[in-house]
């Protein structure tokens, strides 16, 4: 009995140390593994800094080249567009951007930028015209000219026809009234107009030929587009048609041939040495009935209020002219008969649309003798055909992307 008895204490015992055995070796195992993430973890930690750093280091990197690219593209928009010609609209942006010091300009914001950029292309679309200023002299501009072998007999040969150079003056020479010799004048005179008017029937034709387009697909009755409805309102808008009439837009929108507008500029301005034309830039002798756009003429009768109106640029002299033309109900025998010339594929005629313009003076059949006088003695309806020169090269080749003179 007693033997029994101990054998069961001793396997009581037995079982006991098993089990302390077995609590111990798990806690051996725990603490192994223990030790063992711990040492791994402390590792893992130790290279952490190192990733964060290059990583920051990459962020910081990246940040840097976007705003070097940043940067870059502002500086390409605050560049001078030596090759445009751009009208001062005030003093003060002249005098917070003068040339000698235009690299040091401030940095503007992105939507600045923009505005500059579109505004640029709003007043020249070719970027590859000379910038001249309004104080430029009679032979400084036409050895300008000279240079890039511009002679205006070429455009009265008629073998060939001669591309006209793109160099758009703000002003005529301040001097051009001062020329003695009457050739020299006259060269200098057309020189400076022509390219003008060759300019502004570029953009009327642009706007004629996407007008074509979409009076077509209104014949065919399709829907038009938001974008394409809304310039077309704008378009009906600036030329005096009403409902969106593209028929009578298409009567409208069209060139004016360059020896008529020179003739006119000729016979208004006194081969540019009026008044008018030296202080207003108003070489089309076009009239205003609001006090203050204009210049008083000094024979203005008692009792008229008209003006003499004014532009900023002869640029916008030439463009108000061929609205006026090409909008005014009094000259609705010119659009008409300059319709019928383009329907029977014939290029208009100078001389023959100049007999409509009875109502652009009070002279009348005068005027029109006037004009058809100046454009055959100087042959001026040889330049019916000249057109400007292509634009040259690609845009990254004319730019100045470090500010050099």
């Amino acid at each position: 009995m007693t033997a029994h008895r101990d054998r069961r204490l001793l396997a009581i015992g037995s079982d006991v140390r098993l089990i302390f055995a077995g609590f111990g070796l798990l806690l051996a195992v725990g603490l192994v593994s223990g030790v063992g993430v711990g040492w791994l973890s402390s590792r893992q930690l130790s290279r952490v800094p190192e990733v964060q750093v290059a990583q920051v280091a990459s962020d910081h990197s990246v940040r840097e080249s976007v705003h070097d690219a940043w940067d870059r593209l502002r500086q390409i928009a605050q560049l001078d567009w030596r090759s445009v010609v751009e009208p001062r609209n005030s003093a003060a942006v002249a005098d917070a951007a003068p040339r000698d010091k235009k690299d040091d300009a401030p940095a503007i914001s992105a939507a600045e930028a923009s505005r500059r950029i579109a505004e640029v292309r709003q007043f020249s679309p070719h970027r590859t015209a000379m910038r001249a200023e309004t104080d430029r002299t009679v032979d400084a501009m036409l050895a300008r000219f000279e240079q890039q072998g511009f002679d205006l007999a070429d455009l009265r040969n008629p073998s060939g026809q001669v591309e006209v150079p793109r160099i758009f003056l703000a002003s005529l020479p301040v001097d051009i009234a001062d020329v003695n010799l009457t050739e020299k004048r006259k060269r200098a005179f057309l020189k400076v107009m022509l390219p003008h008017i060759l300019r502004e029937n570029e953009r009327i034709v642009a706007d004629r030929e996407r007008l074509e387009q979409l009076h077509q697909r209104i014949q065919y009755g399709t829907a038009l587009s938001m974008r394409d409805q809304r310039w077309l309102e704008r378009l009906a808008e600036q030329y005096g048609v009403d409902d969106g009439d593209t028929a009578e837009l298409l009567n409208r929108v069209d060139a004016i041939p360059a020896g008529l507008a020179l003739s006119q500029a000729i016979e208004e301005s006194g081969w540019g040495t009026s008044r008018f034309a030296l202080m207003g830039n108003a070489v089309f002798g076009m009239w205003t009935w609001i006090p203050g756009n204009g210049l008083v003429p000094e024979s203005r009768p008692e009792g008229e209020t008209y003006e003499v109106q004014r532009f900023k640029s002869l640029e916008h002299s030439v463009a108000a002219y061929m609205r006026n033309l090409n909008s005014k109900a009094s000259y609705r025998e010119f659009r008409d008969k300059r319709a019928v010339m383009r329907d029977r594929s014939v290029t208009p005629d100078s001389y023959q649309l100049a007999g409509t313009l009875h109502r652009y003076s009070v002279r009348g059949p005068d005027y029109i003798r006037t004009i058809r006088s100046i454009m055959k003695s100087n042959g001026l309806d040889q330049f019916d055909a000249a057109r400007l020169a292509d634009e040259s090269t690609p845009l990254l080749s004319t730019l100045d992307f470090f500010g050099k003179s």
